[in-house]
């Protein structure tokens, strides 16, 4: 069995591997060699800048696939293709991850079938408990690619065993139902549980945890109770999705994470989440720093005044959608003519857009007037901000980005890794599952006003109703998990895609004199008969034609 050759210099635990190539038993009868065999499973897991195919040859984010953004830059395969829908079984964004994620749970299937040959000790002492969190780390990432099948791809073939190309039938397997699947992968965090601590020290930073898999479970359960996989709204589906949300708060919490918190010296609790490698918030981020060790992002969604790329920013829609420091959303919506639809009661100046909003607006988008690395972004004709070499929505990101790193000199950059569990998910998870399956009592406005005032927003006006707590859930998800690549699989799942992706979306523009106006940025389209759920590749409906069944629509 051949092991991927890796530089061993660097601290990361994925960049630890052996330098030889040796066969099966040789690399399971030595646990480190075992253990740089499963840090190769790791490789899929996402970061924040996405790649759209396996050589890395291009870079965007999912929220530019949604109504949270807009891609700059028109690379074939990107963003671009799922907001004009110009995607198909033969080419899409993302087809690389069937082909990513099975050769994960291969590798995942490989460690566990050798499991039996890792000794328990080494040099004389005991690695029981090493060798024990190997199996939970493995049962929990084959669970992850799973989930990320699922959600892709809904029915997905079920791989248990390490099966080999050209091996007979056993490799051809046909889809396997939903709910199968689901309870597969809760039976694979069952055992990462039992075996995983809840946290790891410094040096396996990345690694998948007891409090990872919990979290995983209540992602899990509430997307399987969520209209696309349950179209008939079964309660029960809802039930145990609070269920789990409420287990894996409990856990974490017992288990010292906690949402972050504004200090003294800091009011910035929101920011500083994304950019703090051990903020007591994140429960799992991504196991190797992404692109440059945080610093592609800062370059390729940064403004073009400080050196960045602006591969992608915030549409119009976005910045609509953070409310008034009062509580209140001050623009519903666009006339055809692209003036701004404004709530009367939401004390909204139109020559002041941006002043007296949702505090996370100001640590996650940069707009004309704010203030960044010392000078104010201008995206005025003639601005500092302002370039005609591309097409611009206006907006930048902020969120992720750090602002003491030099884009002209490199300098001043600190590593950050992508989030892709947190405390405050969980909040919102539980908030949704109890309020679908109960109605919004006290435990669902708790849940959802904790977010609020961390965030230093009013709680939720009282007695909505189920349906008006569902919005107000549905909203926070979008302002707090922005950027985060939620909003794509949340609208997916709830199946509100054909209304918030299949419309006009805008950009701003802002004229010498200061005026603001809103003019359609593209007309996004998304087909509700074939867009919920990804074709699987064409090339594997073709070697697999008698049992393989493409996804409705493709």
């Amino acid at each position: 069995m051949a092991i991927l050759t890796l530089p061993a210099c660097k601290k990361d635990f994925l960049e630890r591997a052996p330098s030889d190539l040796i066969d099966e038993t040789k690399v399971f009868s030595n646990i480190d060699n075992a253990e740089a065999f499963l840090n190769n499973a790791y490789r899929e897991v996402p970061t924040l800048v996405y790649r759209n195919n396996n050589d890395r040859s291009s870079f965007y984010n999912l929220g530019s696939a949604t109504d949270e953004g807009a891609a700059m830059w028109g690379h074939p395969n990107t963003s671009v293709n799922f907001n004009n829908g110009n995607w198909n079984a033969v080419n899409f964004p993302l087809d690389w991850s069937w082909f990513a994620y099975y050769s994960s749970i291969r590798k995942v299937n490989v460690f566990i079938k050798n499991y039996s040959l890792i000794p328990e000790e080494s040099a004389g002492q005991s690695v029981s408990n090493k060798k024990k969190r190997l199996l939970g780390e493995a049962h929990g990432l084959r669970a992850f690619y799973y989930f990320m099948l699922y959600t892709t791809w809904g029915e997905v073939p079920l791989v248990k065993e390490a099966l080999l190309p050209g091996g007979g039938d056993a490799v051809n397997l046909p889809r396997t139902p939903v709910k199968d699947v689901v309870a597969f992968i809760d039976e694979d965090l069952q055992i990462a549980i039992a075996n995983l601590p809840p946290t790891h020290n410094s040096a396996d930073f990345g690694r998948f945890t007891a409090t990872a898999a919990k979290a995983l479970l209540s992602r899990l359960y509430l997307y399987y109770a969520s209209t696309l996989s349950n179209p008939a709204n079964e309660k029960s589906r809802w039930e145990k999705a609070a269920t789990a949300a409420k287990d894996a708060i409990d856990f974490a919490v017992t288990n010292s994470y906690a949402l972050s918190k504004t200090s003294n010296n800091n009011k910035r609790a929101y920011e500083r989440i994304f950019l703090e490698m051990n903020n007591p918030e994140t429960i799992w981020s991504s196991a190797s720093p992404y692109e440059g060790d945080g610093s592609y992002w800062d370059f390729w969604s940064g403004s073009l005044g400080y050196n960045g790329w602006y591969g992608e920013g915030p549409i119009q829609e976005m910045v609509d959608s953070y409310e008034m420091i009062n509580g209140i959303i001050p623009v519903t919506g666009y006339t055809a003519d692209g003036e701004q639809i404004i709530n009367p009661t939401a004390g909204y100046d139109p020559a002041h857009p941006y002043e007296n909003r949702d505090p996370r607006f100001y640590q996650t988008i940069l707009y004309h007037g704010a203030t960044w690395k010392g000078r104010t972004v201008n995206v005025a004709p003639g601005g500092a901000d302002y370039s005609t070499d591309k097409a611009r929505v206006n907006y930048f990101w902020r969120k992720y980005i750090e602002e003491d790193h030099n884009l002209f000199s490199n300098s001043g950059n600190t590593t950050r890794r992508f989030i892709l569990f947190r405390l405050a998910e969980l909040y919102l998870n539980y908030a949704e599952a109890r309020n679908e399956a109960t109605g919004p009592d006290g435990e669902v406005y708790n849940a959802v006003n904790a977010i609020r005032t961390r965030a230093g927003m009013p709680e939720l006006p009282k007695s909505l109703s189920q349906s008006g707590m569902r919005e107000k859930i549905r909203h926070e998800r979008k302002i707090e998990l922005v950027l985060e690549n939620h909003r794509f699989w949340d609208v997916r799942r709830w199946k509100i895609a054909e209304q918030t992706d299949n419309r006009p979306v805008h950009k701003v523009n802002v004229s010498t004199t200061g005026k603001f106006s809103y003019p359609v940025w593209s007309n996004r389209v998304f087909d509700r008969n074939k867009h919920y759920l990804f074709p699987i590749p064409q090339s594997e409906i073709d070697k697999n034609r008698e049992v393989l069944q493409q996804n409705p629509g493709w």
